[in-house]
């Protein structure tokens, strides 16, 4: 197909580097992937095994069949009141203990034991150590801790590790007479941060601009003091949300020191159901605080009040005018205890009720009632199709970005009839083919060129919007639906993350206007999609051909040159993303099939 690509007017205004900004919402497994730890379950979150009474993911260390020696597992005898691990051996038998299996280490590596443990009635030494999971072999490493107090203490050893093993398992013996209480294990290489390395390396390569936290739907059951203190002490409780379990290791400490390093603007989603105004502005106050015992100005904070509490599926639901009520309660004390907040409130036109088909007024409620305390209006928009016909869902997914777009610019309309100067934002966003809470799958949603390519739509509808859309942040960070996957030894990278960096090297930047002449995929649907932009003496012009089949020559005009650039293109559109070298050819631009191309001016 033969396209054009022309300049379409002077530069226009700035768009914000905060359009490429990143949810992190602490469910499911979001706090193992970020976690350095090795072993599973290293807190013996219950409930026992029935039998074994031993916690889930551990088992006995000389298997099922044991005599001389028991085991217990009880709530309120760990350090912070949850549960901890007996180990009872009455035989004084050698080789009695706890086992876990596939932990991966690496040839090199030296491995932290970080052991609290306590002793019943009389001193004893506990035995902890690496081995190979084929039997016989040679033990890898290990190390004897004496456990002489009858309270609570922290024990340390290193295991230096001689092999590669991705299945290793993990032993912890206590191979003569007595009792020892456990409150947690933990294997993580020596020194480590909160962070695992490989995982925080691939974050600070995206360069995020905007982190919100907790996240969405678990922030109406989240209470951030359980995020804060010593990690040791922290809970892992019950999650009403999606039924999994809610862990505060990674809290707000963390958060904000991930942030501060990064130079990331912290937005944080506000407790409105299970939450009260004074637990919010006491969040507020302490992570003021936070920078303050640090010598430091307050940075810009944003403040979401709540998540989607216009729909019937969220806990505290509400309709538009106890929103607006809320919004008068909570609003204040963020405000007196972090000047330096932008509040973000849900923007949504109207909300569900529990009866299928109600529907009550949200937006208007909000302008009229609390325009004085909101700085944007949020929307969240998901594109969710799941058609057997892979043409169908292309061309569903594209609908879904526009659609996103008409929604957000609704939101502005509305807010200028008021009189209102009031921005927007889109909280979350994605593509949702895949991921469902209960597939054993982890809520993974495999991304592919199909996503990609949803991606740069959307992306390009920001760009177009700002500056009244201030800021946007993709649904998720690591696992659930995450840009990066961190369950093993390799953190695993999507192809949106070679996406979501080749626009935030353009952000923020000026952005140039472009016509687009280009056949049509469908009605309303253009077969190619551009945006461009100028940053310090580079200008990028990001060209995606959606089109399944036919390649697309474009003839660029009254822009300037492009040197050179890079192009990731798919086979099919649940293909992975392959990157190659843009094809430039002076004005002239070839791009393949399903393909996202970045020129680049210098």
């Amino acid at each position: 197909m033969r396209v054009c690509i022309s300049a379409a007017g002077a530069a226009g205004h700035i768009a914000p580097a905060a359009l490429v900004g990143i949810n992190l919402e602490i469910l499911g497994d979001t706090v193992a992937g970020l976690s350095p730890e090795r072993l599973a379950n290293p807190t013996f979150l219950g409930p026992p095994h029935p039998l074994t009474r031993i916690a889930p993911q551990w088992q006995p260390g000389m298997g099922n069949n044991y005599a001389g020696v028991r085991f217990d597992h009880l709530p309120g005898m760990g350090l912070n009141g949850s549960e901890a691990q007996l180990l009872h051996n009455f035989s004084g038998r050698s080789g009695f203990g706890l086992l876990q299996t596939r932990r991966w280490i690496r040839a090199g590596e030296r491995l932290e034991v970080v052991l609290w443990a306590r002793a019943q009635h009389h001193p004893a030494n506990v035995r902890v150590g690496l081995r190979p999971r084929p039997l016989p072999a040679p033990i890898y490493a290990q190390a004897e801790i004496p456990i002489p107090a009858a309270y609570w203490r922290e024990y340390h050893t290193v295991l230096t590790v001689p092999a590669d093993d991705d299945e290793a398992c993990f032993f912890c013996f206590l191979d003569q007479e007595g009792q020892v209480w456990v409150d947690q294990i933990r294997l993580r290489a020596v020194g480590a941060g909160p962070i695992r390395e490989d995982l925080l390396a691939c974050i600070r390569s995206l360069n995020v601009p905007v982190l919100r936290f907790p996240g969405g739907c678990i922030s109406t059951a989240y209470h951030w003091q359980y995020g804060t203190g010593s990690a040791h002490l922290r809970l892992t409780l019950p999650d009403p949300v999606f039924k999994w379990t809610i862990a505060y290791e990674f809290g707000t400490d963390e958060y904000l020191a991930l942030c501060h390093d990064l130079g990331i603007t912290p937005l944080i989603t506000a407790n409105l159901s299970t939450g009260t105004p004074e637990e919010a502005g006491e969040w507020a106050a302490y992570c003021a605080g936070w920078f303050r015992e640090r010598g430091l100005e307050l940075p810009l904070m944003y403040w979401m009040m709540g998540n989607e509490h216009n729909g019937a599926w969220e806990l505290g639901n509400m309709s538009g005018a106890q929103y607006a009520q809320a919004l008068r309660e909570f609003v204040p004390p963020i405000r007196r205890a972090y000047p330096n907040s932008r509040v973000l409130a849900i923007g949504v036109e109207s909300g569900e009720g529990l009866r299928p088909g109600s529907r009550t007024p949200w937006r208007a409620e909000v302008l009229e009632q609390a325009p004085d305390l909101v700085d944007a209006l949020a929307l969240q928009c998901y594109t969710i199709n799941r058609d057997p016909d892979p043409v169908a869902r292309h061309l569903a997914a594209l609908r879904g970005a526009d659609e996103a777009a008409r929604t957000l610019r609704q939101a502005l309309a509305d807010c200028r009839a008021q009189g209102l100067e009031m921005k927007v934002a889109m909280t979350e966003w994605n593509l949702w083919q895949q991921a469902a809470h209960y597939d054993g799958q982890g809520f993974l949603e495999p991304y592919d060129a199909q996503h990609a390519l949803f991606a740069a739509a959307m992306l390009n509808h920001f760009v177009r919007l700002s500056p009244d859309l201030e800021l946007a942040c993709f649904y998720h960070l690591v696992n659930p639906m995450g840009v990066f996957i961190s369950r093993g030894p390799e953190v695993v990278e999507t192809c949106l993350a070679e996406v979501f960096r080749l626009y935030r090297q353009a952000l923020p930047g000026q952005v140039l206007r472009v016509a687009v002449n280009a056949p049509g995929l469908a009605e309303g649907i253009s077969a190619v999609d551009a945006a461009c932009l100028r940053r310090g003496e580079s200008t990028f012009l990001f060209l995606a051909n959606r089109s399944l089949d036919e390649p697309a020559e474009v003839d660029l005009e009254g822009l300037p040159e492009f040197r050179g650039g890079t192009t990731l293109v798919g086979e099919a559109p649940d293909a992975a993303l392959l990157t190659e070298p843009a094809r430039v050819m002076g004005n002239k631009v070839l791009l393949p099939p399903l393909s996202l191309t970045r020129l680049d001016s210098t």
